[in-house]
């Protein structure tokens, strides 16, 4: 499902990594397998990462395994408090930043905004 351009973050020590990565911010996308509406978006996503030139912006991936019992996914879901799916959140240096959800949300709009803050 991700490209090249899409970080997948299959680990909690690979999560912890890159959003503690110095001077980068970085984009999660949580997401499921069952959920429709996260497929529906992941194109956008990934259209967005592709045309990323900003070396300090990192898009990624995490797939929500919240049925599996002490998935390292649940204690990640509940710090961040990721309710819904699918859900978009901004961490730089370890920080969330700022954070969107579902699938009618502008991409664009908030990753320029993310930009700017920065």
């Amino acid at each position: 499902m991700a490209n090249d351009s899409v970080v997948v973050i299959e680990t909690a020590e690979q999560y912890q990594a890159l959003i503690n990565d110095p001077g980068k911010t970085t984009i999660i996308d949580f997401w499921a397998d069952w959920c429709a509406p996260c497929k529906a978006i992941a194109p956008r996503f990934a259209k967005l990462a592709e045309s990323n030139t900003n070396d300090n912006l990192i898009f990624a991936k995490v797939e929500l395994q919240m049925e599996v019992e002490g998935h390292w996914t649940g204690p990640v879901s509940n710090e961040l408090k990721i309710v819904s799916i699918p859900h978009f959140v901004a961490l730089s240096d370890g920080k969330k930043i700022g954070s969107q959800k579902g699938s009618q949300v502008d991409l664009q709009a908030f990753v320029t905004e993310i930009q700017a803050s920065g």
